[in-house]
């Protein structure tokens, strides 16, 4: 495997003009093993100008672990206890305080998970996904209906004709993203909506765990992961994810944020249960009671 790196300006305004924000590689962060091979690392960052965050350098030759990662149905799971009907109804009555039914495009669609929570909820919905073993899945499983590919490649998809264009947990993944949020404006009704779900960098759990590090002596951080699973190598929180926003031609309507036990950030399971573990856990749960919680919600519309 050849490992390259590369420097990177911020991907949302192109500045060069960054924070340290501590260092990630495959033996910096909890749970690695420390003598693990190859080990490489590169600098977790932040724009001091759109507050984005991101790794610099970029690191290239990591793509086919998270492509194999994000093609495995058996492996990947998006929520803790394999019931994601409950996460994702929460995001639905979200949803319908604007819309309470009407065509719904699901973008990075997964497993299906979502959809099928949608149709069960009387939406027309359907899915665009990058693998094609996470269309099958989907397809056999739910008998929900996915394209294989990227929204602003495929053809047969009509124009303006969605009330609703959903992206769970997909925006820190793209290299792109202005590109894609623009492509899929073209796919929006005059009065549709757009609802964005990411991990929030500046949550309150997440800098507690930065602390934690520099308290034993570490400059890890723990903001992104993009040399291990979940291989996020982009980051945003309030201020940045509404600067793309606004870039784009798209008005903010609510900004909240979730927590991400359910998601599948609980800190420990039946298999690996610890002090440790069971501390960060606790920490998360007390936190996310004062909000600021792991995962950020965006609800938008065109710009008139």
């Amino acid at each position: 495997m050849s490992w390259i790196k590369v420097s990177a300006n911020c991907l949302l305004c192109g500045e060069n003009n960054f924070k340290m924000l501590g260092v990630r590689g495959t033996r910096e962060y909890t749970g690695a093993d420390p003598s693990g091979e190859p080990h490489i690392t590169t600098n977790v960052v932040r724009c001091r100008n759109c507050d984005f965050v991101y790794i610099n350098p970029e690191i290239k030759g990591v793509e086919q672990f998270e492509r194999e990662y994000y093609n495995n149905p058996d492996n990947y799971h998006a929520v803790n206890d394999g019931d994601a009907s409950k996460l994702y109804s929460k995001r639905l009555k979200l949803i319908s305080k604007f819309k309470k039914s009407g065509n719904l495009l699901d973008v990075g669609s997964g497993k299906g998970e979502f959809l099928n929570v949608a149709i069960k909820a009387g939406w027309s919905a359907s899915g665009i996904e990058p693998s094609q073993a996470f269309c099958e899945y989907a397809e056999q499983t739910y008998k929900v209906s996915t394209v294989q590919g990227y929204i602003d490649e495929i053809k047969t998809i009509p124009r303006f004709d969605f009330d609703v264009i959903t992206l769970h947990h997909v925006l820190e993944h793209m290299h792109s993203p202005a590109a894609q949020l623009l492509a899929i404006s073209n796919y929006l009704k005059p009065d549709g909506i757009l609802f964005i779900e990411v991990p929030n960098v500046n949550s309150y759990f997440l800098r507690v765990i930065d602390l934690f590090f520099r308290l034993k002596g570490l400059n890890w951080s723990s903001r992104l992961s993009p040399l291990h699973p979940p291989y996020h190598k982009f980051g945003y929180n309030k201020k940045s994810l509404m600067f793309l926003l606004n870039r784009c031609n798209y008005e903010t309507l609510v900004v909240t944020t979730l927590s991400g036990r359910e998601r599948g950030h609980k800190t420990y399971s039946d298999k690996s249960f610890n002090l440790v573990s069971l501390l960060r856990d606790l920490t998360s749960s007390i936190l996310n009671l004062v909000g600021n919680g792991e995962m950020l919600c965006i609800i938008a519309k065109k710009k008139s």
